[in-house]
């Protein structure tokens, strides 16, 4: 087998050991620790097998720093990060709770906004830069000063595969802390109240998206000081549409090339050709 089976298959085993695993229960720091070490013994296998392992091809290493081992390092980075936030949360009450992972989601968010070139560099699916950022032989320009980067083991990972890693296990980090969120949220909803919506959202849920940070921006609702987490909820409520990983989803907007309003633009052309066809009646 050459490299990328081994990875696909100990990824493979890595991800059916997690999902055996339960992270939902009462003592979280116990579950995240466990899931760690897992990803951990995972990255072991596959460091065993690439030191008795050549390259075929610049094309092969490229994939398997880009695609492969990244995915061991995000899971790496997604439950170290979890460990280390969930031993300082606070015990209660609930708001203060709140306060600690809406003071988190900020941090979470300054870090992709200072990355948010590399970040779109993946989103966008390029390759223009591979045998820079994940080839070991390659001199690549250190990204942002650090000293971890000079006592990186550069046999298993290149600085930007671990810059690609954190960037995914940050992501996953954002959609944790906004479903925690929403769970608070819930909590604070009147027992028994029906929560089936008559009407429902039939359109993309990027578009929801967009609506709903179109809102925030617009400071309408409760004179701006309504959090993207409290609207979220509340259209995901009114219109029946799960809108877990809207952050996610809103870096992917804010993304795009050519038009980043394209539900907002779309409703606009709509309501004037609405309002040119009353005029024509007239």
């Amino acid at each position: 087998m050459n490299i990328i089976e081994i990875s696909i298959q100990i990824l493979s085993n890595l991800k059916r050991e997690l999902s055996i695993l339960k992270l939902d229960g009462e003592n979280k720091l116990i579950q995240f620790e466990s899931a760690f070490h897992l990803v951990d013994k995972a990255m072991d296998k596959i460091k065993l097998f690439m030191d008795k392992y050549d390259f075929v091809s610049e094309q092969e290493e490229i994939e398997f720093f880009k695609h492969h081992m990244s995915k061991f390092l995000k899971e790496s980075v997604y439950f170290s990060e979890l460990f280390n936030m969930e031993s300082i949360k606070p015990a209660g009450p609930e708001h203060e709770i709140r306060k600690f992972y809406e003071k988190e989601l900020l941090s979470v968010q300054e870090f992709l906004q200072n990355n948010q070139n590399l970040y779109n560099y993946l989103l966008m699916k390029k390759e223009n830069q591979d045998r820079v950022f994940f080839l070991r032989s390659s001199q690549a320009p250190v990204y942002k000063p650090n000293l971890f980067w000079h006592t990186l083991d550069t046999r298993y990972c290149t600085v930007y595969t671990l810059y690609c890693a954190r960037i995914m296990g940050t992501l996953s980090l954002a959609g944790y802390i906004h479903d925690q969120l929403l769970i608070l949220n819930d909590a604070q909803d009147s027992v028994g109240e029906d929560k089936n919506p008559s009407l429902y959202w039939t359109g993309k849920k990027t578009d929801l998206v967009e609506l709903v940070y179109a809102l925030k921006t617009s400071n309408v609702i409760n004179y701006g000081n309504a959090s993207v987490v409290e609207l979220a909820t509340l259209m995901s409520e009114v219109f029946g549409k799960e809108l877990q990983g809207y952050y996610r989803t809103f870096l992917e907007i804010k993304s795009r090339k050519k038009n980043r309003t394209v539900f907002l633009d779309h409703c606009r052309v709509n309501l004037e050709a609405y309002m040119d066809s009353f005029e024509a009646k007239e």
